[in-house]
């Protein structure tokens, strides 16, 4: 339970630091111009998919944390 409860807050957490922090790298440049539906769709699902890699790394070390002290 303890795991479910961490695992949604880094999730929450990481989304925001993600997303912030590849909003200011500047990838519209990448993109044609006007394809704003595409720009956001990739902000989105990179955010999500980096929070939950990072998200996940900190529930591996909560559940060993949980298992050294026993």
């Amino acid at each position: 339970m303890i795991e479910l409860v961490v695992y949604f807050v880094a999730l929450i957490g990481f989304f925001l630091i993600a997303f912030k922090v590849l909003r200011a790298i500047n990838i519209e440049s990448m993109f044609k111009k006007g394809k704003v539906w595409e720009i956001q769709a990739f902000y989105i699902i990179s955010s999500v998919v980096i929070a939950h890699i990072l998200a996940s790394v900190i529930v591996k070390f909560v559940e060993w944390t949980m298992i050294v002290i026993g």
